[in-house]
Formats: structure tokens, C-alpha cells, sequence
């Protein structure tokens, strides 16, 4: 049987184009790929990501899925993703029945997982399954092959039975994931992924390499936690979403198959509860190591954690030897009032030893605090930003509030206090709106949580260098990005600020930041052009945090937001990256009025 599997493309709504690495591909549709052809059927592709020249990503995806379905004539069409999918996976069903109207559609995910009644009867497929869909949707093939109707006997299957809804019974009982064959990329163009779309990572998954090529790996999944904010919190579900490890020997052997296909020299390991045991961690270095040593394998390699992570110094060592250069942490908050509120099971001091550990053993650690817990109050939010000012200006620290997914406890709530009144109307427009959850008044909270997300994007606080040199990567000229966004790539040279050694980064300029010219440096009315744009950005700036004094004066809460200003720092041409040395994040800025920019 031939099978269509439809990825969700990156930002459908929000930006066009907007490019996708390898490191953000959902890998659940590459499990699906092996499963699927472990059981003897056909699997095509479409990953309608990293294609430009379409006026809108609704023109896109309509001539990629119709170029995919008379070239493939697929028997079955496979889709899903996440709440935020919600406008593309519409979408797609929506074509799906105008371009192949009686081939049946089956949708998944977390959208479904989380909701599926309500999705269900909204963008009405043939069917949908909850959960991990690997052995419900090779059973479900098998079912439509044999023309069976034999719908009841696959677990955490929706179908329709003369326009009614109807639903088999939840059972999320897996088999052991070391059954499962390794997830098959082949089918969504993984080569192109890395060889032309590697640097749009995001920079913590491609600083430590030059020509970086990161893979993605999954080691685990569930989650043993009940964070009110998370998913995965789902205390109704027969059976539960249990943590399951993978055993290290499954995992060796996939990283050396995907090693030995794909040279790539960053993984990443994707699983949220990685290294929460430190022996795991340990036993994941050696092997590494040993792999260096029989196999020549060279890669950086990062890892996901809870906060209840028990590793220490000593293990964090054997991970830095062994390659590992990043971690990112369950921070959330350092109000201890928050964390309880949060059920995140963790404390202040738990987060600053990781912090001091992490910086002892030269790995880049890295997290995020979010606000908005219905315990948020202006003094939570003050320990938070004190402790921010304390232990985490030189680490990896994102900025934002706290979003009601379905799914979560916090969602529950919202649905409870009219919050969200409507479901449907509420995924139509799915992370348009701020929701304040606290128990103050929204004219305070929500216009501060969009300035905090304003300055928290600038990184004004991040230590500043000046770059050496910034020259054209011409080699880079006709990468698919470039061509598209005429965004040639530069490769940045500096010497960090915190241990001195000197390294080079590359990143895309735009056409706003640089000029193209036929001479060998940047035009003066080009670099006056550049002086201009960063001139008028930081008076915008200045003039925003004057703006936040005068309302902190009345409105104490907008004084928090100075952790963010430091005067040591500037507005100019900049990128933030991290040093491959000692991992701590920097902020480079080049000077071209005094060096020039070579092109």
C-alpha cells in the first residue's frame, strides 16, 4: 500500500520562507517511514519546507502537494503535528479532498493525542490516532488493505461510522522502543536538510562547528513529571505516558549507522529526560568514546534535562571529553513560590549548582525562564530577574510567559475560567493572544510580558566583543537560502571574551545589513546606510526603556525590565553565538565604518 506522510511545515502562518534544518524536522514521521516499510509498504515524503519563490506558504504547500500526489498516486494520506499546526493541517485535508477525494486521510500528533474530539469533528479526516502512532497505523494499513471495516480492534483509533464519531479505547501501552526499527529520514529529503539548510538552526545547535551538519537523535520518551505547564501531563490516560529508555546499545549502533550515511559532526539528543540518572549520562560518554577511538567518529554532541538531573562534576567531565559542549536545563522559574506552584519538583539551589557545575566543566548551559504561573506575582517575578542578574547573564538564557496548550493543566484551567471560552475559535488563533494567568490585572501583566519578550530578544545584557574580521563565504553563494533571501553567508572571526581563544562563526546577513557591490568592500553609502539603520534602532530602543521608566515609576513591575539594559553595551551590526571553547554565550558586533566589510 502506498503511503503520502505530509509534514507540517515551519511556521506556516507566522513567516514565509521560513527554512528548516534537520534539527527541528518532527521526527516521529521518520519512525512512522520505518515502520511502515518494516511492514512491507510503499512510503513517499513531502516535507514542503525550504521551498521558495511562492507568494504566500498556502501557495506553496498547494503546488507541492499536488506535484506529490500525481507523482506518488498515494492508496492512504498521513498528516499531523502539533496545536500550532492547527492552519496547516486544515489545510492539507482541505486539498486533500479536492485533489484525491476518495483517497482516506489519516491525521496524528499531539494535536489529536491532546484533543481529539474536538479536532476530529473539526477538520473531519477519515481517521486519526492518538498517541504514538506506529503500530496503529500499520495496523490501520493492513485493515484498508484487506478491505476490512475492522476499525474497533486498533487501539486509540478515531473513525466514522455513518457521520457519527467514533473512538477505540485509549491504551497507551508501547512495545519496547528497541523493537521499534530506527527512524527512516530518506523519504523527506534529509540529504538536502544538511548539506543546504544547516545553518538555519538555531545557533546552540550549529556554534561549535564552522560547517556545522547536526542530526537529531531520540533516546526516550514520556515523562515520568507532571509540570502544569507540559503535555505530557495527561493523568486520565489508561496506562499513562511513561518515561522508557532506549538501551545504549540501540542507541550506539543508530548514531553509527547515521554517522556512517549522513558525516554529520553535531548531535543532538532530542529526549527532554536525558542524563536525569548521571550513570545513563556516564555509561552515553563512554560509549562515545569508544566510538572516537574504534570507529573515528567527530561530533559535538548536546543533551536535554529535567531539573532533578543528579549528575555531577565528575560525570559532566567525562561528558566534556567525550564531546558533549551544551546542555539545556527545566528551568522555568526561580521563585521557589512558582516552582511549587508549577509542580516542577525542583529548587534555587539545584539550578545554581548545575549552573556552577556546567561552567567548571566548560559545557554551555542553557534554559529558559517563563512567566505568567497563576502564583506570579510582582515579587516572583523579582526573584526571578535577581537571580537572572546573579547566575545567568553569561549562559544560554531565553526569555518568555507561559502559553495554555491543550493538553496541559494550565489549558484545564483556562477552559474552567472562560478563559477560553471557545476551543475551536481558540486553535483558529493558537499563539495570537497572551493569556494572563496570574491573578493581576491584564492592563499590567500582558503589555509587560510583550516588552519583556521585545528586550529579552535584543540580548542587550550579553557580553559584547568586536569582530577581527567578517569576510564572504563564496563557496556559500548559491546555498538555496542565499538565492532566496539574497542573505550571502559571512564567516565572523573574535576572540572571546571569557577565555581568550579565538574562533569564527558563520551566519546570514541580509540585504538590509549588507550592501552587494562589484567592488571588493562595502560602498561608503553602503556602510552609511548600515550606521543609519542601527543609529535609528538604537534611539527606538533608548527611547523604549525611557518610556518603561517613567511607567516603572507608577507601575513597579516595568522596573524589572532594567536587568536587561547595560550600558557596557551598544546597538550595532551584532549576532549572538557561542564561544566552541568554553561554550559561554557572546555577542559579536563588527565596526564596519572603521574596518570595512569585505564581500
Amino acid at each position: 500500500m502506498k503511503t503520502l506522510l505530509v509534514v507540517p511545515t515551519h511556521q506556516y502562518r507566522a513567516q514565509y520562507p521560513s527554512f528548516l534544518s534537520i534539527t527541528d524536522f518532527p521526527v516521529g514521521f521518520a519512525y512512522l517511514a520505518s515502520a511502515l516499510k518494516k511492514a512491507g509498504h510503499q512510503v513517499y515524503g513531502l516535507n514542503p519546507n525550504n521551498a521558495p519563490g511562492f507568494e504566500s506558504s498556502y501557495q506553496m504547500l498547494r503546488a507541492k502537494f499536488t506535484e506529490s500526489i500525481k507523482s506518488t498516486n498515494p492508496d492512504l494520506i498521513c498528516t499531523g503535528g502539533l496545536c500550532t499546526d492547527f492552519a496547516f493541517l486544515k489545510d492539507v485535508i482541505r486539498l486533500s479532498r479536492e485533489l484525491a477525494p476518495h483517497t482516506p486521510i489519516v491525521l496524528g500528533g499531539g494535536i489529536v493525542t491532546h484533543d481529539a474530539s474536538i479536532i476530529f469533528q473539526a477538520l473531519r479526516p477519515d481517521f486519526c490516532i492518538s498517541g504514538e502512532a506506529e503500530e496503529s497505523l500499520v495496523q490501520l494499513v493492513h485493515v484498508l488493505e484487506q478491505g476490512s471495516k475492522a476499525y474497533d480492534s486498533i487501539n486509540n483509533l478515531g473513525y466514522w461510522e455513518n457521520q457519527t464519531a467514533r473512538f477505540t479505547p485509549l491504551l497507551f501501552r508501547y512495545p519496547d522502543l528497541d523493537q521499534r526499527a530506527f527512524p527512516d529520514y530518506e523519504p523527506f529529503g534529509i540529504k538536502t536538510m544538511l548539506d543546504d539548510y544547516s545553518l538555519a538552526a538555531r545557533y546552540l545547535y550549529r556554534y561549535s562547528r564552522l560547517k556545522p551538519r547536526p542530526m537529531p537523535i531520540v533516546t526516550g520518551r514520556g515523562c515520568p513529571f507532571s509540570c502544569t505547564f507540559c503535555v505530557h501531563n495527561r493523568k486520565e490516560t489508561p496506562g499513562g505516558l511513561k518515561y522508557r529508555a532506549r538501551k545504549m546499545d540501540e542507541v550506539v549502533k543508530e548514531i553509527s549507522q547515521l554517522y556512517n550515511q549522513h558525516e554529520f559532526n553535531i548531535l543532538l539528543i532530542l529526549d527532554e529526560l536525558f542524563a536525569v540518572n548521571k550513570k545513563r549520562l556516564r555509561d552515553f560518554s563512554e560509549a562515545i568514546l569508544q566510538g572516537r577511538r574504534e570507529q573515528g567518529w567527530d561530533f559535538d554532541w548536546s543533551f536535554q534535562t529535567h531539573a532533578s538531573a543528579s549528575f555531577d562534576r565528575e560525570t559532566l567531565a567525562i561528558a566534556r571529553e567525550a564531546g558533549c559542549y551544551f546542555f539545556s536545563y527545566g528551568l522555568e522559574s526561580a521563585s521557589p513560590r512558582v516552582l511549587v506552584s508549577m509542580n516542577k519538583r525542583s529548587k534555587q539551589s539545584q539550578i545554581q549548582q548545575a549552573i556552577l557545575d556546567a561552567e567548571k566543566a566548560r559545557i554551555g548551559f542553557g534554559g529558559n525562564f517563563i512567566f505568567g504561573d497563576v502564583a506570579e506575582t510582582a515579587d516572583t517575578a523579582r526573584e526571578t530577574m535577581s537571580f537572572f542578574d546573579k547566575h545567568c547573564r553569561d549562559i544560554h538564557i531565553f526569555f518568555g510567559w507561559i502559553r495554555p496548550y491543550p493538553g496541559s493543566l494550565l489549558f484545564d484551567r483556562c477552559v474552567e475560567r472562560k478563559d477560553i471560552p471557545d476551543k475551536l475559535k481558540y486553535y483558529e488563533c493558537i499563539d495570537e493572544k497572551i493569556f494572563n494567568m496570574t491573578k493581576g490585572f491584564s492592563i499590567i501583566w500582558i503589555p509587560w510580558f510583550m516588552v519583556l519578550g521585545y528586550y529579552g530578544n535584543l540580548f542587550l545584557w550579553v557580553k559584547s566583543i568586536k569582530a577581527r574580521s567578517c569576510k564572504l563565504v563564496p563557496e556559500l553563494n548559491q546555498n538555496p537560502i542565499v538565492l532566496a533571501n539574497d542573505t550571502p553567508v559571512y564567516e565572523i572571526s573574535a576572540a572571546c571574551p571569557f577565555c581568550g581563544l579565538e574562533f569564527a562563526y558563520r551566519e546570514f546577513l541580509g540585504q538590509s545589513d549588507v550592501k552587494r557591490t562589484s567592488s571588493a568592500r562595502l560602498s561608503f553609502a553602503a556602510i552609511q546606510n548600515k550606521i543609519a539603520k542601527y543609529k535609528k534602532k538604537n534611539w527606538l530602543v533608548s527611547l523604549s526603556f525611557f518610556v518603561a521608566s517613567l511607567v516603572s515609576i507608577v507601575v513597579p513591575l516595568f522596573r524589572l525590565l532594567s536587568y536587561f539594559r547595560d550600558r557596557k553595551n551598544v546597538l550595532k551590526p551584532s549576532i549572538v553565538t557561542g564561544c566552541p571553547h568554553c561554550n559561554k554565550r557572546v555577542r559579536i558586533y563588527v565596526e564596519i565604518e572603521k574596518t570595512g566589510l569585505q564581500v
